[in-house]
């Protein structure tokens, strides 16, 4: 009988031990994972923490960086504003500058046409006194000498402003610079030759201010060989066109 009491007293202490460990043990797991939670906890905030910082940054250099480009493009306007200013000043001052140049050029050549007209003028008095003291014909060989004078100073005041004579008599024909305003089949030329300037042209460098009208002579074919029917059939359509040539 007492071994039963014992037994089952012993069995009691062995079920109250089991308990109390196994009590302990959810005590442990229980504080163990209350930190683990903790500890996430903290990792969270300090996750949001880290976060909020980096977009905090972000947020400072995007705004540093705006107010770089705004600075940027107001010193570009500021630029582009004094270039336009400057770039009008620059035509207005270049208008100026072409103006007071057109206006000395023009003095210039009228100072050299006002001489020109002093001669003509000198001119016109002295053939008038030659009329009275003078023959018709000695006054006639004045007056010409002195307008040649005159035609010839013109021509030295052109040259002088780069305005020269176009060449033309005893050259090729060029359209460029010739005017034909008469043409003629000759046999002494082998080419378009200039054999006449009815007026003189003039030019400034390639500047054609006006063209040279002139006669022009053209090669004459030779005439077929006699008694040759067929060819000179043929010869005789091509002269007809050749007589038709014109030059542009």
């Amino acid at each position: 009988m007492m071994d039963k009491h014992k037994e089952h007293h012993k069995s009691k202490e062995k079920e109250v031990h089991e308990v109390k460990k196994e009590y302990d043990s959810t005590d442990e797991d229980l504080e163990k994972k209350m930190q683990d939670e903790k500890a996430a906890e903290e990792r969270r905030k300090a996750f949001r923490r880290d976060a909020d910082r980096v977009a905090d940054e972000e947020r400072s250099n995007a705004i540093k960086e705006n107010q770089k480009l705004v600075s940027e493009m107001e010193n570009l306007k500021d630029v582009m504003l004094r270039r336009q200013a400057d770039f009008e000043n620059y035509k207005k001052r270049m208008a100026k500058q072409q103006g007071e140049a057109r206006k000395m050029a023009i003095k210039d050549f009228s100072q050299d046409i006002m001489e020109i007209n002093d001669d003509l003028l000198r001119a016109i008095d002295a053939s008038q006194n030659m009329a009275a003291t003078c023959s018709s014909e000695e006054s006639h060989r004045s007056f010409v000498e002195g307008v040649s004078m005159i035609s010839r100073r013109i021509e030295e005041t052109m040259k002088k402003y780069g305005v020269v004579e176009i060449e033309a008599l005893d050259r090729e024909f060029d359209p460029n610079y010739h005017e034909a305003v008469e043409i003629e089949m000759s046999g002494d030329v082998s080419r378009d030759t200039v054999t006449k300037v009815y007026q003189k042209g003039f030019r400034i460098d390639d500047l054609v201010v006006r063209s040279a009208k002139v006669k022009v002579s053209k090669p004459q074919k030779q005439a077929p060989p006699a008694g040759s029917e067929d060819g000179g059939d043929g010869d005789d359509g091509n002269d007809g066109d050749d007589g038709d040539d014109t030059v542009h």
